[in-house]
């Protein structure tokens, strides 16, 4: 029996490495991306109802989502898909050297 065949391989293969850093950097953007879409939300129903205390009138709580936080959110998901990319690469190339 060869020894290859006992003993498992120490480095994991390229195509895991490529699913584990994809995996890594998606659930970064998901969290990212839903954690900016939560504050962008309490951020946008505040400033409804300070606008509507100050207009004095009724207002749209649609508004909330429609203009905060969904572009909070995906400025949030944006910018933790291209960090969490750069330092993935960066962890790779410093590994494997």
């Amino acid at each position: 029996m060869s020894v290859s065949a006992v003993r498992p391989s120490l480095h994991p293969s390229k195509s895991s490495l490529v699913l584990t850093s994809a995996f890594r950097v998606l659930l970064a953007t998901l969290l990212f991306a839903a954690g900016g879409m939560g504050a962008g939300l309490f951020l946008g129903i505040i400033g409804t109802v300070v606008y509507g205390i100050m207009k004095g009138g009724h207002v749209d709580m649609a508004d909330a989502y429609r203009y905060v936080a969904i572009p909070l959110a995906i400025v949030a998901g944006s910018v933790a898909l291209v960090g969490s990319a750069i330092l993935e690469v960066r962890a790779r190339t410093r590994t494997s050297l």
